[in-house]
């Protein structure tokens, strides 16, 4: 027995009711089916009205989003030099924006967080890690100079630092990918060329990123176990990975068979799928969350790719505001997106999108 919204029950399809009573029931379903379906139609528009976002703050020229953790805290970067030789590091916590360049007047940059609130990124041309309110430097004891670029919540860094020559050989400075964990540290290698760039790490201490090859290209490459596997390309010679989620998933950008331009790409199951664009210019992804949510750029529009399909990210932030422009950077399993956009006065700000409830 169900309850109709007029309060008369109606006893599905039974025979005891007669034939107007299985004639009502029978219509009463396609009724139901009907208001369903058309229910089902509409969700998608009716889900692109159901974010906010809030402008967080301005932010310099050439300020940047670099990372987010599971309770909307947010670190970033901003030039304080000519030719941004020079930054400061910034964290977003609880409201309240602090600066951290606290770093000894060399400058820093904050280039992740985890859900503890750890951070990393480098100091002047040395990679630390922030916690417990210190500055730490994770490869003091050798100083390479380099960056810390991610870590995962077990505080496993990645990054790259410089590999200085020996004395008396002849050849030059290259950059390697490395992973810090468990206060060793280990140069991931390359795939055949002379550079590589480790961007992001999961909980399965995954690693990925770029490399140069034997043959002078850049391929995105995975690293686990020991070994660092070619991810391929798009038909093109070129690809970059920047995230990987806990179920192995890969985005990032590779370059299309005959020609130069890029295209965001979502790498899983061993296969390297092409995500399009938004009106035929080049996209780029920029992270993943473990829901399978991607965002990065597509032109000079910010996307969220979901389902199947990329979105502009403007469609879904409400009429009312007043954003010109979007790019984000992060998003988190909550669903929040951060990443810095241009407001009606034409100054960037940096921005926290959230899904409503």
């Amino acid at each position: 027995m169900r309850r109709t919204r007029e309060g008369v029950f109606v006893d599905g399809l039974r025979s005891s009711g007669g034939k107007s009573a299985q004639f009502i029931s029978i219509m009463w379903l396609f009724v139901t089916a009907g208001m369903l379906l058309v229910g089902l139609h509409l969700h998608p528009a009716h889900a692109a009205e159901k974010y906010s976002i809030k402008d967080i703050g301005a932010v310099g020229a050439g300020g940047t989003v670099e990372g987010l953790n599971e309770r909307g805290e947010i670190v970033g970067a901003v030039p304080v030099s000519p030719g941004g030789t020079r930054f400061n590091g910034w964290w977003y916590k609880d409201g309240e924006m602090t600066d951290m360049n606290k770093c000894g007047g060399i400058g820093c940059r904050a280039m992740d967080i985890n859900r503890a609130g750890q951070i990393v990124g480098n100091i002047g041309r040395a990679a630390y890690i922030h916690t417990h309110g210190k500055f730490i430097d994770i490869a003091a004891f050798v100083r390479p100079p380099g960056i810390a670029l991610a870590l995962n919540d077990l505080a496993e860094i990645v990054g790259w630092y410089t590999l200085i020559p020996v004395p008396g050989e002849n050849y030059a400075p290259e950059k390697h990918a490395f992973l810090y964990r468990g206060r060793k540290f280990t140069d991931l290698g390359t795939l055949g060329g002379v550079d590589s760039v480790a961007t992001d790490i999961n909980d399965q201490s995954q690693v990925v990123g770029y490399s140069s090859t034997y043959g002078g290209e850049t391929h995105a490459f995975l690293y686990h176990n020991g070994r660092m596997v070619d991810l391929g390309t798009l038909g093109g010679t070129e690809s970059r990975a920047t995230s990987i989620n806990q179920k192995s998933h890969i985005v990032g950008s590779a370059n299309l068979a005959g020609s130069n331009k890029q295209h965001a790409f979502l790498y899983a199951d061993g296969k390297m799928t092409d995500l399009g664009t938004l009106d035929g210019s080049e996209s780029v992804a920029s992270c993943i969350n473990n829901a399978g949510l991607i965002v990065g750029m597509s032109g000079l529009r910010g996307f969220l790719y979901s389902q199947g399909k990329m979105i502009d990210l403007l469609t879904l932030a409400p009429q009312e505001s007043k954003w010109k422009m979007l790019t984000p950077r992060c998003i988190n399993d909550r669903g929040l997106i951060a990443g810095t956009g241009v407001m009606a006065d034409g100054l960037p700000h940096i921005f926290l999108m959230s899904p409503n409830p």
